[in-house]
Parts: C-alpha cells; sequence; structure tokens
C-alpha cells in the first residue's frame, strides 16, 4: 500500500496526469470528427482488394515531386492516427478504427494481411458501417471470411 502512496504523490505521477488529461480529451475529440470524415469519403469497395494471402495491388512509384509530398504527408497522417489510436486503446476513443484508418493510410510491406486480419473483425465491419450509414453512405461491400 505505501508504494502506491509514494506513486500517487510524486511529481512525476502527477507530471504524467496532468499531460494524459489533456491528451485524451484531445484525441477523443479529434476521432469524433476525422473518423467519421475519413469513413465516409472512403469507397464502399475499399477493403475487397484486401485478401487473407496479402498480395497487394500493383503499387506505382511517385513519378513527381507532389506525388512525392503527398505519399510522404499521407504516411506521417496516417502515423499520427495510428499512434492516436493505440493510446486511445488505454484512453476514451475509437482505437481499433483508428489504427485501421492509419493503416488504410500508411505504405509498409504486410498492410495487406494486418488490414484483412482486422476487417475480419465482426465489431469493427459493424462500427464502420454504423459510421457510414450515420453519414448517408452505403455499407462498405466485405471481403468473404475464410475462417
Amino acid at each position: 500500500m505505501d508504494i502506491m502512496v509514494s506513486l500517487t504523490g510524486s511529481p512525476v505521477f502527477k507530471t504524467l496526469l496532468q499531460w494524459l488529461v489533456p491528451v485524451s480529451i484531445l484525441t477523443f475529440l479529434v476521432s469524433l470528427g476525422l473518423i467519421p470524415w475519413i469513413v465516409g469519403r472512403l469507397s464502399e469497395t475499399c477493403f475487397l482488394r484486401f485478401s487473407s494471402t496479402g498480395a497487394s495491388p500493383q503499387q506505382r512509384e511517385p513519378k513527381t515531386f507532389a506525388a512525392l509530398v503527398f505519399l510522404f504527408l499521407r504516411n506521417i497522417l496516417g502515423i499520427l492516427l495510428f499512434l492516436a489510436g493505440f493510446v486511445m486503446l488505454f484512453l476514451p476513443g475509437q482505437g481499433l478504427l483508428t489504427i485501421l484508418i492509419g493503416l488504410l493510410l500508411l505504405s509498409f510491406p504486410g498492410k495487406q494481411k494486418l488490414i484483412h486480419f482486422l476487417v475480419r473483425k465482426q465489431m469493427i465491419r459493424q462500427s464502420l458501417d454504423w459510421i457510414r450509414k450515420k453519414r448517408g453512405k452505403t455499407p462498405f461491400q466485405w471481403p468473404e471470411l475464410d475462417e
């Protein structure tokens, strides 16, 4: 019991709480606005290309400076969303959905298999379709589950 009292009374713990509370509130509020907007802008067939084999569609190499800048910014946003989603697993917010959206934006080897693993979860499918319904969009077309 003395350990808990000393931890909660320590300046490090107080500083950590002073940072976690605003970060928690900020990530929650941003996820409330950003996640539905992104999910509403996705194509209803965007998850069909993710198969259990992890075979990725032909990726084109960026040819212009503008395409490289766009790729860089998209990956930065993906990293930020992924990290925010990870934080939201422990704090209030839509953690798994935010992680999934972050992964969709990132470019890395193994992305196809990881997204396929996540979209096999019924809870994620239902949440994404619910968001689309609230935005007046048609539900996603999902790949067949291969148990």
